[in-house]
């Protein structure tokens, strides 16, 4: 990945089904390529405000059934959300 020498901006319109197509300068910034993975990460504290990272290509996958099945994983998280309501 190539040093930035100043910040960069760019703009993309979120489209139906909630379809984004990343801007060039931003893939490139990114050392992005297909199939990666992008994690977006939004704090109430920065309201409007979303930072996005490249999950490391080695991590994707690496911890797949360490927390049960899809299924299991899945249940415990519809479980978790559901107790916040209580």
């Amino acid at each position: 990945m190539d040093v930035l020498d100043r910040p960069i901006e760019a703009e993309a319109r979120l489209r139906q089904k909630n379809q984004l197509t990343i801007p060039e300068p931003i893939v490139r910034a990114l050392d992005a390529a297909p199939d990666d993975i992008l994690v977006f990460e939004v704090d109430p504290a920065e309201p409007g405000v979303a930072h996005v990272r490249v999950m490391p290509r080695d991590f994707a996958g690496s911890l797949t059934g360490v927390f049960g099945t899809s299924e299991e994983v899945l249940k415990f998280v519809r479980g978790e959300r559901a107790a916040w309501g209580e």
